[in-house]
């Protein structure tokens, strides 16, 4: 049977990392490089070490046409998010994870050599000692206040009565053992931590809490391992149909969270506006978007000015935080519907100015995909519009594929294509941007 993309490229950079770096597996290791069953690879390695080698990997990365979709460098850790896209049945995705210690914000569990001392070799990947895979989530659990999850009991059972164990849990935490440890209180534990890091690495202990603000504040201003991407376009051209199968395509790497038209910090204007006496009645015919007359210019700013506040605030208190959890954020229309599709909100403005307007105003996302189609093709999916209507909504779109941070799509023929043709744009420029983000 011919192997698929992903078992060839994980092959090849094992071959490669069994060969001149100093790594392990930390779980999941069991199938690999042949059958890889889990949602990511986590790999131990020192940080000099990746330093060294990060080129050779990126560019056996490139050279099976893989793209770096998402890049995610921290104080104990460096993830990298790839992808490949060449038709509708070649579409994966991947993370591998460079774990240089276990810590806590910036106190230091286990470092790299601790783990690489004991590592073993199954005749095809290095990995990870059992009493090292158990101590790198409970000593991480344990100073967080969790219980050691269930589903790893047999491991914990296994090596409890471990010296390796034992001795590392007297000298971080200073209990006896693991039933004691269970029951300290997390403060307790920490204190220990800190004080054993004081006590026997006091100015790396302080390079490392550096480090972790550092690097903290840099992961939450710039969310360099993530993107958002706003989907707009007249109804009948597919957006629901493409959203869902994008989402099913990215789902084993990433979490998606979807927003419609904006954050909702604030709700229906005209809800709203009836709310504080304003007007006396609400129209809720919202299968009929395109149903409400004409406003006047001063309704029309109204309007853009409630939504505008509603996009900035939204952005820094819900998107910015989802970004930083390392989360997509999609959004099933977004400023860019009101360009193209004003009507549909009752803003009657020239949609040059609607779009210089967001510029300067509106937070934008990293892409705006305008999905369209020919006018039979949208009347024969759907009603909603004529096609005058169409025709002027697709003039608008191809007005704003000509700006940076948009990509018009026509999506005339089966969705899946429209899907690869997406995917393959996005891919293409995560990657380009992050080639300048990560470091040789």
């Amino acid at each position: 049977m011919e192997e698929n993309r992903v078992t060839i490229l994980i092959k090849q950079l094992f071959t490669y990392l069994n060969n001149s770096v100093k790594y392990a597996v930390l779980r999941n290791y069991e199938g690999l490089p042949d059958n890889n069953m889990a949602r990511d690879i986590d790999i131990i390695t020192t940080k000099s070490e990746l330093r060294k080698h990060k080129s050779a990997l990126v560019h056996i990365i490139e050279k099976n046409n893989w793209k770096i979709i998402g890049y995610y460098n921290s104080d104990k850790h460096c993830a990298l998010y790839i992808g490949s896209c060449f038709d509708e049945e070649d579409i994966h995705v991947v993370q591998l994870d460079f774990l240089f210690n276990t810590s806590i914000f910036g106190v230091l569990f286990l470092d790299a050599d601790e783990f690489l001392k004991d590592r073993r070799f199954n005749g095809k990947v290095y990995h990870v000692s059992i009493e090292y895979v158990f101590l790198d989530k409970y000593l991480y659990n344990r100073s967080l206040g969790s219980s050691y999850p269930e589903k790893y009991i047999d491991i914990k059972n296994a090596v409890k009565d471990s010296p390796v164990v034992l001795e590392k849990l007297r000298s971080l935490f200073n209990t006896s053992s693991v039933e004691e440890t269970d029951y300290s209180h997390k403060m307790s534990l920490i204190n220990n931590a800190i004080k054993y890091n004081l006590r026997h690495r006091f100015f790396a202990f302080m390079k490392d809490w550096l480090c972790f603000i550092v690097s903290y504040i840099r992961n939450f201003i710039k969310t360099d391992a993530v993107f958002s991407i706003g989907f707009t376009g007249p109804d009948g051209s597919g957006k629901t149909t493409v959203l869902e199968i994008l989402k099913d395509r990215l789902e084993s790497v990433y979490k998606i969270v979807l927003f419609h038209f904006r954050p909702m910090l604030f709700g229906n204007l005209g809800e709203l506006a009836h709310s504080v006496g304003v007007v006396k009645t609400v129209d809720r015919d919202y299968n009929n978007p395109h149903r409400g007359g004409k406003t006047n210019t001063f309704s029309s700013l109204c309007r853009i000015v409630y939504y505008s506040i509603d996009y900035t605030l939204g952005y820094w208190t819900k998107i910015k935080k989802i970004k930083k959890q390392r989360h997509l954020v999609f959004f099933d229309r977004y400023y860019t519907d009101i360009i193209v599709d004003s009507r549909r909100l009752r803003v009657f403005l020239n949609h040059k100015c609607l779009y210089w307007f967001g510029k300067i105003f509106v937070p934008a996302l990293d892409y705006n995909i305008l999905l369209t189609a020919d006018e039979k093709m949208i009347l024969s999916r759907k009603q909603e519009l004529d096609a005058v209507g169409i025709r002027r909504i697709n003039e608008k779109m191809e007005f704003l594929a000509t700006k940076k941070g948009y990509k018009l799509v026509w999506n005339n023929g089966t969705v899946q294509e429209a899907v690869v043709e997406i995917l393959a744009y996005i891919f293409e420029e995560q990657h380009k941007k992050n080639l300048k983000k990560i470091k040789f």
